[in-house]
């Protein structure tokens, strides 16, 4: 796995699809990119959007979603999600009329409903679409021992003011863009117990990563973290 994450820090660019699950007006959005660098340094190219919006009904199931659903209707729920993120990235796929195999990376952010973030197994994304998924991205030291926060739509909408300002985008297509450049960062950037919240744990047919912090460094500096999810072989 760490073999995987190391070609693709050492590409010039790499091929992203930003998919932001839980955007305005109940849409799930995605975009195609391609990005080199990161930090002050990431240069992006925006090649293809694509959303589609969630039915009614899905959405008021989401809206009612509480501690005390069923495991049964909760797996009904994150299957109807993962059909629709599934159907949107192929969607985009087809619109840009691009090989899956030449998309080095996936970043998905799930949708927030009942405390909880569905899908709550990015790994199925994985084995659905055959590529690497970043999702479950955190804000925390990039070395040392400190608190981790989630990234919240404030920090997504910063995150590409400036970079996407060129581009005539709508709302839901440019959070899908900072989810992209999350996906991006969290490559370059390791991380330690920057595990999904909710305790979840990947599908068994899917294998998740967590990048391993070097030992002897420390460094409280801030960072963007994400955890990894590899189709199985």
């Amino acid at each position: 796995m760490e073999d995987r994450l190391e070609q693709l820090r050492s590409r010039l660019s790499r091929v992203i699809v930003g998919i932001e699950a839980g955007g305005s007006g109940g849409r799930i959005g995605a975009v195609l990119v391609e990005v080199s660098g990161s930090g002050d340094d990431t240069v992006l190219d925006l090649h293809a959007s694509h959303a589609v919006t969630l039915p009614d009904d899905l959405l008021s199931a989401l809206a009612s979603l509480g501690g005390d659903l069923g495991a049964d209707d909760l797996a009904k729920l994150n299957f109807l999600v993962l059909h629709h993120i599934d159907s949107v990235f192929f969607g985009l796929v087809e619109s840009a009329a691009i090989d899956t195999g030449r998309i080095d990376l996936i970043g998905l952010k799930g949708l927030e409903a009942g405390g909880r973030e569905i899908p709550d197994d990015p790994g199925a994304l994985s084995e659905m679409t055959g590529c690497i998924v970043a999702s479950c991205f955190r804000i925390g030291p990039e070395r040392g021992v400190g608190k981790w926060l989630p990234v919240k739509e404030s920090i997504l909408r910063g995150m590409v003011a400036a970079m996407v300002e060129r581009y005539d985008l709508d709302e839901i297509a440019r959070e899908a863009v900072a989810v992209a450049l999350l996906a991006n960062e969290s490559v370059y950037h390791e991380a330690l117990d920057a595990v999904c919240p909710h305790g979840t744990q990947p599908a068994r047919s899917a294998v998740a990563t967590r990048t391993v912090r070097r030992p002897g460094e420390v460094s409280h500096e801030a960072a963007l973290h994400g955890e990894f999810f590899f189709p199985a072989v």
